[in-house]
């Protein structure tokens, strides 16, 4: 039994077709069928892009300016920091998976990579994430 997150329509029953067909997958199963477009799928590569970036460059910033000043240097500042260290890694470790992910129209990681994808987010703070990306490229943990 198939339990993903797409109705009927969406997916489509491999071996309905003739029997002995090349190629056909074993009787009863689903053939992933893409969920977005490939426009679409460029354009959530693009907005991934942009906000991994940007928030790489801003947050290195932020840790930068920190190290630099030394008047910067406050119990409350270091807060700030830690928050700041928090998202350049999400940044740099959580967005890559989905980007490379967006980029090729389909989940390119295995079972490993959406674990890692989830640890890393709960680990670098957005523990809400994994479950929608990993639901959105039809993988399960």
């Amino acid at each position: 039994m198939y339990s993903g997150n797409r109705s009927g329509s969406q997916g489509s029953w491999e071996g309905d077709g003739p029997a002995g067909a090349e190629g056909s997958a074993p009787e009863g199963t689903l053939s992933p069928a893409p969920l977005f477009s490939p426009d679409t799928y460029e354009r959530l590569a693009l907005l991934l892009g942009s906000v991994g970036l940007l928030g790489a460059g801003s947050n290195l910033l932020v840790l930068v300016l920190y190290y630099k000043f030394q008047r910067l240097r406050t119990p409350t500042h270091l807060f700030l920091v830690n928050i700041s260290l928090g998202d350049l890694l999400m940044s740099l470790f959580g967005v890559t998976f989905t980007f490379v992910s967006c980029l090729r129209n389909r989940w390119v990681w295995d079972t490993v990579g959406c674990v890692w994808d989830g640890f890393s987010s709960s680990l670098f703070e957005k523990s809400s994430s994994h479950k929608c990306i990993c639901d959105a490229f039809n993988i399960y943990c």
